[in-house]
């Protein structure tokens, strides 16, 4: 399978996650809106990274990935600034899903008490955001 392949199954998959987020956050189901949110985020930078020649650690946060792979990602067209941004979005939906699945365990607090609808609403917007732009570079240099 090629490079290409994967990365077009990743974005397909993080659609995916993508409208789970969507409908999650429609029923009320913050926590796990919040996870699958992560979870197309993480895809989407993974198929990015496909792209640009490098290949995606098995990790959550790639946050620290696209900052070191930032000479590739400019390659495609992504600025410094940019990488930084998805960078930093990345770290911060990875820092979530941890809660969004297990709660806080030390002080039992269950997941679905942790997160509400503002929450759940810059999960799936910033997931939108990676995902819309990973797409674009990687259409962009499929031609």
């Amino acid at each position: 399978m090629t490079r290409k392949a994967m990365a077009e199954g990743l974005l397909q998959q993080a659609l995916s996650s993508l409208e789970s987020a969507r409908k999650a956050s429609r029923d009320s189901h913050w926590a796990f809106a919040v996870r699958s949110s992560q979870d197309a985020s993480e895809l989407s930078i993974k198929a990015l990274l496909l792209t640009a020649g490098d290949d995606p650690p098995k990790v959550h946060d790639l946050g620290h990935v696209l900052r070191q792979e930032k000479d590739d990602l400019a390659e495609l067209g992504l600025s410094e600034s940019e990488v930084h941004r998805l960078a930093d979005s990345a770290r911060d939906l990875a820092q979530d899903r941890s809660k969004s699945l297990y709660g806080d365990e030390e002080n039992d607090i269950p997941a679905t008490d942790l997160f509400d609808k503002n929450d759940a609403a810059r999960a799936v917007q910033t997931a939108e955001l990676i995902h819309r732009r990973c797409r674009q570079v990687i259409e962009h240099e499929g031609g």
